[in-house]
């Protein structure tokens, strides 16, 4: 892998976001989520042209020649905010490739003089909760005693996070780069939590001290509630129906 600059930001300290596609997609959406408010400028990326699609175009009987060079994995940034925006349209799913990407991730941060490292990632609970919380884990004491003091309670006891978003914290360590990841509340691991995405997003944006709109993911997270609230209701109408019906008999 290889960093392509298209042009080198003039930042001084910038905070970076990192979010690629994981569990309940909350990393990537509240990278999107900011994206979407922040309108951010691509500045790098890290070309694949191996992960292109494995076949070729023809029209009218020519090769339509596909551009090979779009890469699934981009760095942007707001110079008014001071942050660094990475996005990843994908994760590996095996560790070699996916510590090489979380090393070039934070090679970059490092040329860029980020500060800090920043992910937001869901966090696998059993049950469904209206209010998911968002736990902190950092890479230092110090980074810890921040977290407390903006109301993030620390994760406690042992704690595993595996892919990309994870792996990011700590080889920003290794390379003496602060690193915060927040961990979302989802009991929809296989799914788009949306309610785990407000809850990491309204967070994140809390601790950098970036006003984002939560209007529109307000919303959403409503519905989803409503929704799932209805469903919980169904299911629950149709087992007393079924239940009648088994006394009847």
């Amino acid at each position: 892998m290889e960093l392509r600059f298209l042009k080198k930001p003039e930042m001084i300290k910038p905070r970076m976001l990192v979010g690629l596609p994981g569990m309940g997609m909350v990393a990537k959406n509240t990278v999107n989520y900011f994206m979407e408010s922040l309108k951010p400028d691509l500045f790098a990326d890290i070309p694949m042209p191996y992960l292109s699609p494995s076949m070729v175009f023809f029209e009218k009987g020519l090769v339509v020649p596909f551009d090979r060079e779009i890469s699934p994995f981009k760095f942007y940034y707001s110079q008014k905010e001071n942050i660094i925006l990475f996005l990843g349209d994908i994760q590996f799913g095996y560790s070699a490739k996916d510590n090489e990407l979380a090393e070039k991730i934070v090679e970059a941060a490092k040329l860029c003089g980020v500060e800090i490292i920043y992910t937001v990632i869901a966090t696998h609970i059993q049950k469904y909760v209206e209010k998911p919380e968002v736990f902190g884990v950092a890479t230092s004491p110090g980074l810890l005693q921040f977290l407390q003091s903006q109301g993030v309670r620390i994760a406690e006891g042992s704690l595993q996070i595996s892919g990309v978003n994870g792996l990011v914290i700590e080889y920003a360590l290794r390379k003496g780069i602060n690193g915060i990841a927040l961990l979302s509340e989802t009991a929809f691991p296989e799914a788009v939590d949306i309610k785990a995405c407000h809850s990491g997003i309204k967070k994140v944006s809390e601790l950098l001290g970036i006003a984002v709109d939560l209007g529109r993911i307000e919303i959403e997270a409503n519905k989803f509630d409503e929704g799932f609230k209805k469903y919980l209701k169904d299911i629950q109408e149709n087992k007393r129906k079924e239940e009648d019906l088994g006394y009847i008999g």
